[in-house]
């Protein structure tokens, strides 16, 4: 692990150099409050000084600075770091069929595509890890001029098995060209004609997203959804050595799986991170509280001190599509561009809701939003034990996790941590989660998860404490990215 934490860090470095917007030269926060998870309480009256984009130094002594700094009257409010999000697919649209040629759309992505990282921001999240997104929208995301730091992961994915599978089999090895063949497969996923087995080896792909700068790799193991099932994964041989191959690369493996059975295999194989909350239960699906199955391998995921992404919100937001609310929710009008939500309410744009409607027999609007959320609540009973064992959680909203309008950037980041506190996990350690225990897993705590003196100055002015209260979050008063100063509403969705 620190050779990984090592490349993430140096990898990340490099790219800020090329895309950080030039801050203030010196800038100063005075007699804030600092609320920083190093800390056991909160630091009073104290004076921050930040220099060409890092934290110089943080205590109660006043400090001078160059004529012409900004300075910022803290008094009254807290200073805390920057929030991290560490499952984000950039560029993808929420609520949009990914396959349509309708030139409105096309404005509306656009659109979206400006909107997206000012969301996050809006919502304090000032670094996100970009999990399985085509590298033009990772650039398209990059070329907005305010923009979370970005750090993306590279993906192994077997052949014609998820995410591929929702693709055309006649373009999908194009669209994924660096897909792991897997020989215990043969007879149902053979290799396609013309491939070279020697060019899809476990070794080859990921020397291939070493080769493109990603310090991470996202393998998927999910052998189906609902009635969807027999989609072909990795053999337990293949995954160890694409475990050897990362190791030995220095990478960080993070596994996409959501279920006991799929779960047990990533766990056994000694991922770094998974990235999905427990909430398919298999045969304990109907049990109340803990099963001591269930119990057992959460305890070995601790164990084994696995990362674990909790991503309470993907079935909820698959209810928001049956909540006759959702649409008029006003923090919407905060993150959504206006055409995007307008056509949200169409019957055009409820199309994905009509498909998950008739995919679960057709069931009136409350029985589907019912269905999900007890299929969530499972999850949210597993991320409670594992907080329970002292296991550090992982900030991870998973947006968009599926085509739903229900997932929106920044604001689904909040919702996470909205979750986690009514699960039973304390404020403080949501907080440890978004911050210092991000940091952590993906080796940036040089950098970020606290506020002292040489990290990089992505920080937050709040007008209270999220020590506290869960409304802190929603009471930024201005994000400080790089040590550039935004004021909140300023980064809120044009609407006329």
């Amino acid at each position: 692990m620190k050779g990984s934490r090592r490349s993430v860090a140096a990898s990340l470095s490099v790219a800020l150099l090329w895309l950080a917007p030039a801050p203030a030269a010196e800038l100063v926060i005075e007699q804030v409050t600092v609320v920083s998870p190093q800390h056991a309480k909160p630091q009073l009256k104290q004076n921050v000084l930040v220099r060409d984009g890092r934290i110089v130094s943080v205590g109660p002594k006043a400090v001078s600075a160059a004529t012409g700094a900004v300075r910022i009257d803290g008094r009254g409010k807290f200073l805390t770091p920057g929030l991290m999000d560490s499952h984000v697919h950039v560029g993808d649209v929420p609520g949009l069929p990914m396959d349509s040629n309708d030139p409105a759309l096309s404005a509306m992505v656009e659109a979206y595509t400006r909107q997206q990282p000012r969301s996050y921001l809006y919502y304090g999240v000032t670094q996100v890890l970009n999990l399985a997104s085509a590298p033009e929208q990772a650039a398209a995301f990059e070329a907005q001029p305010q923009h979370p730091d970005l750090l993306s992961c590279g993906t192994a994915v077997v052949l014609d098995g998820y995410p591929a599978v929702f693709i055309d089999a006649a373009v999908r090895h194009q669209i994924i060209p660096n897909y792991i063949y897997e020989p215990a497969n043969a007879a149902t996923h053979p290799l396609p004609k013309g491939a070279n087995a020697a060019q899809h080896t476990p070794e080859v792909v990921v020397d291939q997203i070493v080769a493109s700068g990603a310090p991470c790799v996202k393998i998927f193991i999910e052998n189906g959804f609902g009635d969807a099932t027999g989609w072909p994964i990795m053999s337990k041989e293949t995954l160890q050595r694409v475990r050897a191959a990362t190791r030995k690369r220095g990478l960080i493996l993070v596994a996409h799986a959501n279920a006991l059975d799929m779960q047990r295999i990533a766990a056994e194989a000694q991922v770094d991170v998974i990235a999905h909350g427990l909430w398919n239960w298999n045969e304990y699906d109907k049990e109340q509280g803990v099963p001591p199955a269930i119990a057992t391998h959460l305890r070995d995921i601790h164990a084994k001190k696995i990362g674990y992404q909790p991503t309470m919100r993907v079935l909820p937001a698959l209810a928001d599509l049956f909540r006759e609310d959702t649409l008029r929710d006003p923090a919407y009008a905060k993150v959504v561009p206006a055409s995007l939500l307008k056509w949200y309410a169409t019957p055009a744009g409820q199309w994905f809701k009509e498909q998950m409607r008739k995919d679960m027999g057709n069931p009136p609007d409350m029985k589907a939003m019912h269905n999900f959320m007890v299929v969530g609540s499972r999850g949210m009973r597993a991320a409670k034990y594992l907080h329970d064992l002292g296991h550090p959680l992982l900030l991870g909203s998973d947006t968009p996790s599926a085509p739903t309008f229900g997932n929106q950037p920044g604001y689904d980041t909040y919702r996470e941590m909205r979750m986690m506190a009514q699960s039973g996990i304390p404020l403080p350690a949501i907080f440890q989660a978004a911050t210092i225990n991000n940091a952590r897993q993906f080796g940036l705590d040089k950098d970020y998860g606290t506020v002292e003196a040489g990290k990089i100055a992505n920080l937050l002015l709040l007008t209270e404490n999220p020590l506290e209260t869960m409304r802190a979050w929603t009471s930024i008063d201005r994000i400080v990215l790089r040590g550039a100063v935004i004021k909140r509403e300023t980064l809120a969705a044009p609407h006329e």
